[in-house]
């Protein structure tokens, strides 16, 4: 039953997000393809404009991920399609996992398609390498690899934003278990769960710090940054991130599991 409760949030969200896809990508193609030819006014006038647009479907793909999460989560559980779906032969863990499953399908696609659009629009050879001398000139005195160093802050990127969107999931279910104000409570619980986990990994890592220096270096050095310091805190970072995500759904699945307040 899980597979067609995801079966159709994939559908709601593909239906949505769609046209974003498809905008900046056909918007970074243009793109690359007025940057290779002449100069000329009227061509650096309609880059400028594709350009700008390409940036704002990003934009729309980032948030339009996150808002349209959230919209999907809080009409299928709470509105008039919650009358169907409280109804079905599942469970609360079953229906929260659909809305969680179907999120994190989406934002690595989100993320897949908004580096993709970049990089048609701009990445060619000289820029790859121009790319590849400024990561290094970070990660040489570091002793990083650029491969981990990328991968590492784009980990801890894709996590922190992906524990927004479950926090929202969290800020809904305390919203709506409220009588009046749903809406703008689902938002202050959200908001109070986002700054209290991040607090959390910053904690987390400061205590870290009290027993390893490099660590400790983060918060204390104003320049330099001791080797080891940066893999420490990738692995760190994104270890606490995932066991939040992880610890945030067992609370979300036992709120639900204590019932819902349909509208």
């Amino acid at each position: 039953m899980l597979g067609k409760l995801l079966k159709y949030d994939l559908k709601y969200m593909i239906k949505n997000m769609s046209v974003f896809y498809i905008l900046a990508i056909v918007f970074a193609i243009i793109t690359r393809i007025l940057l290779s030819v002449e100069q000329t006014i009227i061509a650096t006038i309609i880059k400028n404009i594709t350009t700008g647009c390409m940036y704002a479907m990003v934009a729309n793909i980032i948030i339009n991920t996150l808002m349209r999460s959230w919209v999907r989560f809080r009409d299928s559980i709470y509105k008039d399609e919650g009358y169907l779906t409280n109804t079905l032969p599942v469970t609360k863990n079953q229906i929260y996992n659909s809305k969680f499953i179907q999120a994190l399908i989406f934002f690595i696609v989100s993320f897949v398609i908004v580096i993709l659009s970049i990089a048609i629009a701009y990445l060619n050879k000289d820029r790859w390498e121009l790319l590849k001398n400024y990561i290094k000139g970070i990660t040489t005195g570091l002793e990083i690899s650029s491969g981990l160093f990328i991968s590492g802050f784009l980990g801890i990127v894709f996590l922190e934003m992906f524990n927004a969107l479950q926090c929202g999931f969290f800020g809904i279910i305390l919203g709506y278990k409220q009588n009046n104000n749903r809406v703008a409570l689902s938002v202050l619980f959200g908001f109070i769960a986002y700054f209290a986990s991040q607090s959390i990994v910053l904690a987390l890592v400061f205590i870290v710090g009290l027993f390893n220096e490099s660590v400790m270096g983060l918060f204390t050095n104003t320049v330099l940054l001791e080797t080891g310091a940066l893999k420490i805190l990738f692995a760190l970072s994104m270890i606490i991130y995932i066991i939040i995500i992880w610890i945030m759904s067992i609370i979300c699945k036992k709120l639900l599991n204590k019932g819902v307040n349909l509208e």
